[in-house]
């Protein structure tokens, strides 16, 4: 065939077909760019429910210690156990009272923490000394427990927290019949590798100032 100068010059400015990417290829590349886009938005959406959970939590706070209006503790209370539990913070008008080792702090100042919507209500109204050695919040069974089982480290920690309660709440009495604290159950198996654990890590954030008096 005889090409022309024409048809020569009308070949060489034809414009290039278009390259047309393998689909498979295409499909990788989207999936990496998904991938790519959910690996950063993950930590921003943590960090942003964090932040809600957070504001929540004191919004929550702040509306507790609204509502709950404690009245002062006159010194030199002398109360039983049974008696104790009265004041925990359900009734306005009322002290809210916690015992460490004995001694009765008013925590009334902290009413949006021991109050009924608090996060240390089921503190209120209860000697803690067990609950502070072992760094455990959750479990009620270390409420109004003797103490006399304590390890050394645990007992160490129950004094870090009396040293932060002295500084942070009035001493108003003391508990008169200690004798009636119940045996807590020893701990067993696993149960001894979280208290040690629970423990240690209290030491930790003590050391670190994490836990101080407000």
């Amino acid at each position: 065939m005889v090409v022309t100068n024409f048809e020569s010059r009308a070949l060489s400015h034809r414009p290039l077909a278009a390259h047309v990417p393998h689909p498979v290829a295409m499909g990788i590349v989207t999936f990496l760019d998904t991938v790519l886009t959910f690996t950063f938005m993950i930590p921003a959406t943590l960090i942003a429910v964090a932040m809600i959970a957070g504001l929540d939590f004191l919004k929550k706070q702040e509306m507790a210690e609204k509502q709950i209006s404690p009245v002062a503790a006159s010194p030199g209370m002398e109360l039983s156990l049974a008696e104790l539990s009265g004041y925990d913070g359900t009734t306005n008008g009322k002290p809210i009272l916690v015992s460490v080792m004995g001694k009765v702090y008013d925590v009334g100042g902290g009413a949006g923490l021991y109050g009924p919507s608090g996060q240390y209500h089921a503190f209120a109204g209860k000697d803690i000394t067990v609950a502070c050695g072992k760094f455990n919040k959750s479990t009620t069974s270390l409420l109004n427990a003797k103490w006399s089982s304590l390890t050394e480290d645990e007992q160490s920690l129950v004094t870090k927290f009396e040293d932060v309660f002295h500084a942070k709440y009035p001493i108003v009495g003391a508990v008169t019949d200690l004798q009636n604290l119940f045996a807590a159950s020893a701990s067993e198996g696993v149960q001894v590798q979280a208290d040690q654990f629970s423990v240690k890590l209290g030491a930790e954030l003590f050391a670190k100032g994490h836990v101080v008096a407000a």
